[in-house]
Formats: C-alpha cells, structure tokens, sequence
C-alpha cells in the first residue's frame, strides 16, 4: 500500500485516492493538493499525468488531461452526479440525456484534451456506451420506470479508477483465454477479476431497488368495492321505480352501508367508486348493461406520470433529510445569530474548494451596533450589574445561495429595480458578502475575464451605519488580489464619494460617460446619471 507524499498517510482505493508523480512516482492524496482539488473538482477524477511541487520546474503543482475513453467519461460522471448531486437523481437514477448528457456538454473542456472536437452524433455514442457496458457497469431504470432513459452505476461505491483497471485486466485476459483457446464467459473473467481487485466486501454490493421500487405497485381492487358496486339488473330495476315516482325525490342506487363497513374500503379503490357513483348519478337515462360491465372489467386507476426534472447539473440542490433532522435539533438563538460555517465552497469557475471564510474581524465597531449598545446601556439602566452581551464578529465570506434573496433585495432599494445577481453564483470566487450574524451588511462582486485584460467590478456597497469603518476598503482590496495580472474597470457616479476611496487603490479616470445611467434610474431621480469611466491598470 503507497503513502502519501505529503501527509504519509496510505493512500485507499474508492476511499482516499491519491495522484502518481509522473516524475518521483510518489503518490499524493487529491485533499493534500495544494489547490484543494483537482482540475474541474470532479468526484473521483484521478485521470491526469500530475507533477508534484518538488519534481515541477516552475514549483507548482502541474496537470495533464489524461486521453478519456467514453466508458471513462461515462463512469466519472455518473460517479460524481451519485456523490454531489444526488438530489438529481430519480430513485438513484440519472437521464442519459438530461443529466449525463448535459453535464458532459458543460464540462467538455473539462473531461477531454483540447484536441478532441465535439461531434454532432456524440450524444447517441453517450446511449451506445450505456447500453453496451449494462452487463458490467452500468444498471437500467427500465424495470423501475418503464422507461429506457434511466442510469445509474451498477456498483455506485466503485471509484472510476478501479472500474478502468478492472475494464483494462478484463480486456487483457480476454485476449489471453482467445490466445489459449480456452472457453470462459466475460461475466466469469469479470466477477473474478472484481473480487480479486476489491477486498471490501461493502463495495461490491450492486445498485438494489427496493420493493416498492423494483415492483410498482398496481392497486388492487377490494372485495368490499364489490359489494358496493349494485348489479345491472338491480340499476334498471331501480331506474323503472325512480320513473314511476316524482323526479324531485331522488333515490340513492347504492346500499345503506354503516361507518366501519366504509372505513374498510381502501384508498385505492376511492377512484373507482367515486368515478361509478358520479357517472351513476349523474346520468337521467339507465346504463346499459354492457356498458356497466365493461367499466368492471376494463376499468384501471391510472397513476400519474412523473414529468421528467430538468435540473441543471451546476445547481446542487439540498434534499437531504440530514440537514432538516439536524435544523431541527438547532436552538433559536443559533438559527437566527448564526454559528459558525466549517464545510468547503465548490466553485463552479475554478473547481478550486474554497475557504468557508475569507476573514473574521472581531474588532471593528460600526456606528450602528454603537448606537445599539447605547440603547440597551439606557435601557437597563437601573440594573446596576447589566453588562453588554459579547459582541459578534464581521465575516467575510463567499456568495453562496442563501446570500441572493437579501442581496438582490438591497440593490433593488438603494441602486435601482430589476437586479438579480444570482449569475454571480457561477463566480464565487470573484465575490466578497459581509456579514454580522445573519444580517448582510456590505457586498461586493467583479465579473471577471469581460475581455481577455479586463475584469469589471460590478457592485461595491456597505449598509448605511456600517461605513466609514473599513468594510468597502477590505472588500475592494480582496477583489483585486482576486484578479491579480489582469486592469479592472468600472463605473461610479459623478456625485459619489465612493471615487476617493478607488483612487488611494490606484484607479484612474479615463472618460466620463454622458447619461449612464438614464436606462436604468427612472425618470424622476434627482441624482447624477453621469458617470466616471474608471481603471486600474496592471
């Protein structure tokens, strides 16, 4: 067993997989890379030629796109779709078009080197691979849903690194029994050389349905159902009588029945009786009795049809009940002040794991929680033993989800109507929300890579009684270290203040533009909607 080279723990195949050295032939666990993860962020992504820090030239961690066969491709992805987006799924599987294939066709740069060119037919070479490796790696949804779109792995808890092993031995020992002319089935070679390269016997346990997935459940019509439905000789019987009487009194076709006896009808046969009742009263003429018997014979409750989700792959949505048992064990106070945030932020961008904070200050006192302070000193003065509670750090995070509702709410009042900066969760790396407990007090957000030398800072705003204590300045300075090689521009208003503190960071104005912001204040604001076109060059 290899260790690895930076924390020289054993490196575990499906558990704690590590990188090769092209170089030194040491290994490296991907949470030891210096960068966090690998290329992309792709669960279970081993496939690159890696040079370690100390073997590389420029003394940096260097990969290589390894050449992915469709199988290989195939594999990871639906290996990565199973670990971090399982709220995708349906019953454990995944759409071969809209969530294989989509995810693919996003991260195509991604999974291939920069020489294999995109085809038009590679969408159907995405069906073909499923359906020709279904004996050995992948499972069909056909028998849970009758459908023939549905994947998902048939051994989910094997990495796609040891599935291309065991796939590469099975190639080999193929042609070896061709060569001997022995004869000897590929699911023999295959089940030998999965147990001779798993030793966890956990692991090889395949994708099981469950009962009420694997057979779907048909309802049963109850004997009691039966009972109540009358005959059709008794429904004619009854009609004749209802004829002979006044039409204003209308008689009930069904038997007097007690409370327990309808207690017992079950909830699959409600439609069943319901829909005959309906048609039974609603109807003036008799039924004929051929019609009645077909709806006995030929009469089945239809299930709804599960539409198929189209959610995208980038979205992770939380579906875990995890989550909410643990949300429920949390006290108030901890829900609304907040506590402290410790899991990994995946960026989309950069596939880079980023810190869940980016600073905690503890020190800085804005003059809102000032003004707090004296209202509770006030107000508890006559205590002589009243002390101030402790008082909560800034946090200095990432945009996340959570963050978009209260951001977008505070653009819309103090910059103008019809912002929505859910577009900046594609970026967070390029992103700074300031926070105090649960409150946002200050934002910033720079859209990078707007030309090949230019990144542009897009919103910059601190709450009113938090300024003038350095939130902006820190959030400015954490975007420009952020885009460190490339000129930042932006524009600011002639009338705000906002233009001195970019000027100490080195922006310069270049232009002003007449009428800026005509398209987006309305027409009777007051304030300036010219603008200084400003830059920071590098």
């Amino acid at each position: 067993m290899e260790n690895c080279k930076y924390c020289r723990a054993n490196i575990e195949d499906c558990v704690d997989e590590g990188l090769k050295c092209s170089m030194c032939q040491s290994h490296v666990h991907i949470r030891c890379l210096n960068r966090g993860a690998v290329p992309g962020g792709l669960n279970g992504d081993i496939f690159f030629t890696f040079t370690c820090q100390e073997c590389s030239d420029s003394k940096t961690e260097t990969f290589v796109r390894d050449k992915l066969s469709w199988l290989q491709v195939i594999v990871l992805v639906l290996y990565h779709l199973n670990t971090k987006s399982p709220g995708l799924a349906r019953k454990g599987f995944f759409h071969w078009r809209f969530h294989i294939a989509t995810f693919i066709d996003k991260n195509w740069e991604i999974l291939f080197t920069k020489y294999v060119k995109k085809k038009k037919s590679w969408t159907g070479t995405v069906a073909g691979t499923l359906s020709h490796f279904s004996v050995y790696f992948f499972l069909s949804g056909t028998s849970v849903f009758k459908e023939q779109a549905w994947w998902t792995l048939k051994y989910p808890k094997i990495s796609p690194f040891l599935i291309t092993k065991i796939y590469n031995a099975l190639m080999a020992e193929k042609v070896k029994s061709k060569a001997d002319k022995q004869i000897i089935s590929d699911i023999e070679i295959f089940n030998r050389l999965l147990k001779a390269n798993v030793s966890d016997e956990e692991m090889l346990k395949p994708f099981i349905l469950s009962e009420t997935e694997s057979t779907p459940s048909t309802p049963e019509i109850s004997s009691d159902v039966i009972d109540i439905l009358p005959s059709p000789s008794q429904i004619r019987k009854n009609t004749k009588e209802k004829d002979n009487k006044d039409l204003t009194k209308r008689k009930s076709i069904l038997p007097t029945m007690d409370n327990k006896k309808l207690l017992k009808i079950s909830s699959s046969s409600d439609s069943l009786s319901d829909d005959f009742t309906a048609r039974c009263l609603n109807q003036s003429e008799p039924l004929e009795e051929q019609q009645l018997e077909n709806i006995l014979k030929h009469r089945k409750l239809e299930e709804k049809k599960e539409t198929v989700k189209l959610l995208d792959p980038y979205c992770h949505f939380n579906t875990s009940l995890n989550n909410i048992s643990r949300m429920k064990g949390v006290s108030m106070k901890i829900k609304l002040l907040g506590g402290i945030r410790k899991d990994l932020i995946l960026s989309p961008y950069s596939g880079i794991y980023l810190k869940p904070y980016i600073r905690r200050d503890a020190e800085c006192f804005p003059h809102w929680l000032k003004i707090m302070a004296e209202i509770q000193l006030v107000t508890n003065k006559s205590n002589p033993k009243y002390t101030l509670p402790a008082r909560g750090p800034l946090d200095y995070t990432y945009v996340q989800p959570e963050h978009i509702p209260a951001i977008n709410c505070l653009c819309n009042q103090f910059f103008w109507p019809g912002i929505d900066l859910t577009e900046s969760l594609q970026y967070p790396d390029f992103s700074c929300v300031v926070m105090y407990r649960k409150l946002i007090v200050g934002f910033a957000f720079l859209v990078p890579n707007v030309s090949h030398t230019e990144s542009y800072l897009s919103f910059i705003f601190t709450r009113p009684g938090w300024r003038n204590v350095g939130i902006a300045k820190f959030m400015l300075y954490h975007l420009i270290q952020t885009s460190l090689g490339k000129d930042i521009i932006l524009h600011v208003s002639i009338n705000n203040p906002a233009l001195f503190l970019y000027q100490k960071f080195g922006f310069k104005v270049e232009k002003v533009v007449l009428d800026f912001y005509d398209k987006y204040f309305r027409d009777n604001i007051k304030e300036s909607k010219n603008a200084f076109y400003c830059r920071l060059e590098r």
